[in-house]
This record gives C-alpha cells, sequence and structure tokens, in this order.
C-alpha cells in the first residue's frame, strides 16, 4: 500500500464499495472464543510481544497471514456471488504458502455460515490451534497488514480486543531502511503514521490497549501484566522474558528477527540517534513531528 495508486484502490475506492453492501449484508456473527489482534507499523516489536504471549498455555498466535483483508474485501464487492464461491476462494488463500507463512493446515473440509466472516475466520484459527496440539482457548492475531485495513477488519470482529504496539518512529523507519533498503525508508515513515491513524479510528469504537515498545523491553514485567489483565489471561509462568523462541512465529530463522533467540533488552532502543543524519531527521520534523510529541517522542 506504498504507492498512490493503492492507497486510492483500498482506502477509498474499494472501502466504499464494502461499506455500501456491508449495510445490505446480514450482521457478522458472534463468536464465542475471545480473541484479540496485535496492530502496529511493523518493525515495531510485534514479533517480540507475539512470541511471549504465544508461551502462555490458553493463547495461541499463528505466524503472519495475508488473507483476512482480502477475503473481506472478496466477500462484499463479490455481493452476489454464491457463498461456496466465496468460501472456496478463502480456502484457496489460506492453503496458499505465500498468503500464509508456515500455516500449513488442512482447510479443505472447514465448517462455515454463509458468508459470515468471523464465523469462518474462528474456525479457521482453531483448525491451526487443533493441528499445533494447542489447548489455548484465546486466540490472537498480529499480522501488520492488518493494521492498514482495520475499518475493514473491526466492523467484522468488533468483539476482539485490539493492542496497539507503537514504536519510535525514527527506530521504526531505520529498522526498515535495513531490513528492506534505502528506498523504504520514507515507507517505514508513512506505515508509523498510517498506524496512528488506524489506533485513532480503534479509539474512537472500542477500548484499546496501548503499549509503547521501548517500555516493553526496558520494563518487560510491567508490560505483560498491562496485556495479560486487559485479555483477561491468567498469570503464567511460561511467560518468560528472560529468552523467547520464535519458533511458532515462522520467523526463528529470518535474519531481520534474530534477536528473539537473545534475551529481551533495550539494545535496539535509541538506535537512529547514531545511525540518522540531519537530513533524515528534518523529515520526521517537517512530517510528524506533533504525531510524535502525542506519544512522547521528542528527544
Amino acid at each position: 500500500m506504498n504507492t498512490i495508486y493503492k492507497k486510492l484502490k483500498y482506502k477509498y475506492f474499494l472501502y466504499g464499495i464494502v461499506k455500501f453492501f456491508r449495510f445490505f449484508s446480514k450482521s457478522p456473527s458472534k463468536i464465542k472464543n475471545p480473541h484479540f489482534f496485535i496492530i502496529g507499523s511493523g518493525r515495531n516489536g510485534s514479533t517480540l510481544l507475539a512470541t511471549i504471549l504465544n508461551a502462555h498455555k490458553d493463547v495461541v498466535i499463528p505466524p503472519e497471514q495475508f488473507v483476512l483483508p482480502y477475503a473481506i474485501i472478496r466477500r462484499y464487492i463479490f455481493f452476489f456471488f454464491s457463498s461456496n464461491k466465496w468460501i472456496n476462494n478463502v480456502k484457496s488463500l489460506i492453503s496458499n504458502p505465500q498468503k500464509t507463512i508456515k500455516w500449513d493446515i488442512d482447510v479443505s473440509t472447514l465448517n462455515s455460515n454463509g458468508k459470515d466472516i468471523p464465523f469462518l475466520f474462528n474456525n479457521i484459527f482453531n483448525t491451526y490451534r487443533n493441528i499445533n496440539n494447542s489447548s489455548s482457548r484465546v486466540w490472537g492475531d498480529k499480522s501488520p497488514l492488518n493494521t492498514n485495513f482495520i475499518k475493514y477488519i473491526y466492523p467484522e470482529f468488533s468483539d476482539a480486543k485490539y493492542i496497539f504496539l507503537i514504536r519510535d518512529p525514527r527506530d521504526v523507519a531505520l529498522s526498515y531502511r535495513k531490513y528492506l533498503g534505502l528506498d523504504s525508508f520514507r515507507f517505514g515513515i508513512w506505515k508509523w503514521k498510517d498506524s496512528v491513524r488506524s489506533y485513532d479510528y480503534l479509539s474512537k469504537k472500542t477500548d484499546i490497549l496501548l503499549v509503547k515498545y521501548e517500555d516493553l523491553v526496558e520494563c518487560p514485567d510491567n508490560e505483560l501484566s498491562k496485556v495479560t489483565n486487559f485479555l483477561n489471561l491468567s498469570k503464567d509462568d511460561s511467560m518468560s522474558t528472560s529468552k523467547v523462541s520464535a519458533d511458532k512465529m515462522g520467523v526463528e530463522k529470518d535474519s531481520h528477527h534474530q534477536n528473539l533467540r537473545k534475551p529481551i533488552s533495550s539494545r535496539s532502543v535509541g538506535k537512529w540517534k547514531h545511525e540518522l543524519s540531519d537530513k533524515d531527521l528534518s523529515y520526521f520534523t517537517n512530517n510528524i513531528k506533533d504525531e510524535m510529541k502525542r506519544f512522547g517522542y521528542t528527544d
């Protein structure tokens, strides 16, 4: 979504169609399983938070998926298609290894309830849980892509809990540059600013827990206590912050997630102070100064 074309397509044109046909559609079902979404800009520590939460006996968070927003869009723009055609399309997306990283689940016999998105995706997440021998009662999703499509997702999952994980945009942009290359620096800034817009949208609709990455790595026990209380989870000593394993997130071997092999620390906080030029820093001042000040990123 880093081009003007995609912005116009997803934020205005397709959103208008989805909103229109949603008005004429049956209300989404209320699912019994407690569930939550971790949203944010990407490169913001969401994998770290998800990895720690995944150690809780009552929680399962699959690796990232790139299906939910597009399944919602297709459910409405193909309003007159049959339920079976839409459901089969979703199943094909879930089965595509490029759309669900290391999920490896069979959804061919998945139960559905017409074009009911919460019902279908609750079954998808529970299928993942059952295959991975988890006794969890709560499922979560930490796909950063969802943040850009939160206006599509929230009306379908209004009963979900939402956690907004924010990080200093200067460290976010620096991380994007290191991960994706020089041209991604401004893209990282745009992702951060767009995530704040999603946070503001949700704040007007529902309770949302704000967690700062810097607080998470500097005072992990305190922040995790806030998170587990928000999610109505019991204390679980398995959520050790001395060492985390990203095996369940499917990123254990990724070079940009190697810090997950180490004990949690604040070593990645404030790297921008030594690695960004005055020219780089001026871009923040000229474009997101007010947003940074609002979240305490001023020094």
